[in-house]
């Protein structure tokens, strides 16, 4: 059983994910966790050096607070992202 990382890219973001077996089987990390904090800036957030990229899901990135371990999810698209993604898949 190989504990390498599977590459995956869903809706045009490359992601990491864990393999069958491991611990964190079927977890997706963001290939560039930049991509992740610039959405999230984008999307609102404040003090981005207070936080840590931690995994995606459901299309949200996830940052866990370096001090007090709370966690915060943004989206990783917007309304007319979303339905330029939706569009291209229909294609």
């Amino acid at each position: 059983m190989s504990k390498d990382f599977i590459h995956t890219e869903e809706n045009g973001i490359k992601y990491l994910v864990h393999p069958a077996g491991s611990i964190f089987e079927g977890m997706k990390i963001r290939e560039n966790p930049n991509d992740a904090f610039e959405n999230a800036i984008k999307r609102g957030m404040k003090n981005p050096e207070d936080w840590m990229y931690m995994y995606s899901k459901n299309g949200k990135d996830f940052f866990k607070h370096c001090d007090n371990r709370c966690y915060k999810a943004y989206p990783q698209f917007g309304v007319i992202e979303k339905i330029k993604n939706k569009i291209q898949r229909e294609r």
